[in-house]
């Protein structure tokens, strides 16, 4: 309050501003109207954006061992992995234990694997990219009579 006078505080609507005022009020409105359209168009916008995005790449591991009839590791065996999209082939030779190992595999990506060994092949067991295993193994057994 005002010293001296008797003045009251009291909203005020629409109709009761004058009409300048009444104009600066639709102006703000229809500001505010257009900065909010604005945001929803940016935040649609990087939304559009995060969706176009390619998948995460997922990294895969694929190991397991090469064994003859008797169960036994077999030592010098070649492990072929070949890339499907990208027609790649990476070779990997067992050991003493007859163990391979593929690591840091695009888990986007189908693969093909299979073993030689003495002039032998085995079959092909595919790796495909909606198998959710990211540690995968494929053991092999080759017979060698």
């Amino acid at each position: 309050m005002l010293a001296g006078t008797d003045a009251v505080r009291t909203r005020t609507s629409m109709s009761n501003l004058a009409p300048r005022s009444r104009r600066r009020c639709k102006l703000r409105s229809r500001a505010a109207i257009r900065t909010l359209a604005a945001v929803i168009f940016v935040a649609l916008e990087a939304h559009a954006q995060v969706a176009s995005l390619p998948p995460p790449i997922t990294l895969r591991t694929l190991h397991g061992q090469i064994t003859d009839g008797g169960h036994e590791p077999i030592r010098g065996a070649v492990v072929q992995l070949r890339n499907d999209s990208s027609e790649t082939l990476v070779t990997y030779i067992t050991g003493n234990n007859g163990r391979y190992r593929f690591q840091r595999l695009d888990g986007n990506t189908d693969y093909e694997v299979w073993v030689m060994f003495r002039g032998r092949r085995s079959r092909s067991r595919s790796i495909s990219k909606f198998d959710s295993h990211m540690d995968k193994v494929i053991n092999f057994r080759i017979s060698l009579y």
